[in-house]
């Protein structure tokens, strides 16, 4: 699999709020492999066979996911994998770590001190524990008072440290770079370097000190995509981040490296089953700043 260079996600939480809600109903997974430096809550439902890495931890899920990560730098992503249901479910939250961790050496917090340095690995709960959580994260996503929200926030981890269905994820070592993977870095560090422009087969073998015709079956083989779907999905993955910002269709086409705003909405739409003006539409509809 691709485990490209880490995308240091920028959360619309600012100093004055103490987390957000993301309810998301998706088609697909689209986000790349990422840090923030908020914690992060992340539920998923309905998206069996689909691919969760966490750290140097990569792996398949079944129908429901439960992860919580309490970590700056812990990399992590979700990806479609064999993933072929269209109705897939996925709640998170991001919170402050100061919204706890100025409370930890408390007497009262001494089970989510426990539950933090656990998830500083990345935290997976089996089905027991997500049983009695899912329902919690649901009023969370519902409740319209903010002070309630927090107070909710705090009885979901208070239950997520109580657990004792979970495991950690990531070993905590830095893995062993193959040389696969290294090569699959430097393509995606090239692609994204010359985003904005034509890019070309033989300008990237080069690039990668290989024959056109060995570049070719190097990418299929560790992507099953020809050269023309890596770059269109490089293209529109870097699309839906810049979409998240705010800029206009036709900034985002021109930076993506799209020749008109008509094909970057048909190769969108393609890909994610809606065309780009929805998708920033829907994504400023699923979030909840509390």
């Amino acid at each position: 699999m691709i485990l490209p260079e880490v995308y240091r996600e920028k959360s619309p939480l600012s100093d004055k709020d103490c987390f957000v809600v993301f309810d998301r109903r998706k088609t697909s997974f689209t986000f790349p492999v990422h840090v923030h430096p908020e914690y992060e809550i992340n539920f998923v439902s309905g998206a069996t066979g689909a691919q969760r890495v966490i750290g140097d931890s990569v792996e398949t899920i079944g129908d429901k996911d439960l992860v919580f990560i309490a970590n700056p730098e812990l990399k992590h992503a979700w990806m479609d994998g064999q993933c072929k249901l269209t109705n897939i479910h996925e709640i998170t939250i991001q919170f402050h770590p100061q919204l706890i961790e100025q409370n930890l050496n408390k007497n009262q917090f001494q089970s989510l001190k426990r539950l933090f340095k656990s998830a500083a690995r990345g935290l997976c709960f089996g089905p027991s524990a997500i049983e009695k959580i899912q329902p919690l994260l649901q009023v969370i996503t519902m409740e319209n008072d903010g002070f309630y929200s927090v107070m909710r926030l705090f009885i979901l981890l208070y239950e997520l440290s109580k657990s004792t269905d979970c495991r950690e994820l990531a070993s905590g070592e830095p893995p062993e770079v193959s040389r696969n993977v290294e090569l699959l870095n430097r393509l995606h560090e090239y692609v994204t370097g010359h985003i904005t422009e034509t890019i070309r087969i033989d300008d990237i073998a080069a690039a990668l000190n290989m024959s056109r015709s060995t570049f070719a079956r190097f990418l299929n083989a560790q992507t099953k995509m020809s050269f023309t779907d890596y770059l269109l999905d490089c293209r529109v993955k870097t699309a839906i981040l810049l979409l998240k910002t705010g800029a206009s269709i036709q900034s985002v086409s021109n930076q993506c490296g799209f020749n008109s705003v008509s094909y970057f909405y048909r190769v969108f739409k393609k890909a994610n089953g809606i065309n780009p003006a929805e998708y920033r539409d829907n994504y400023k509809k699923q979030k909840l700043v509390i």
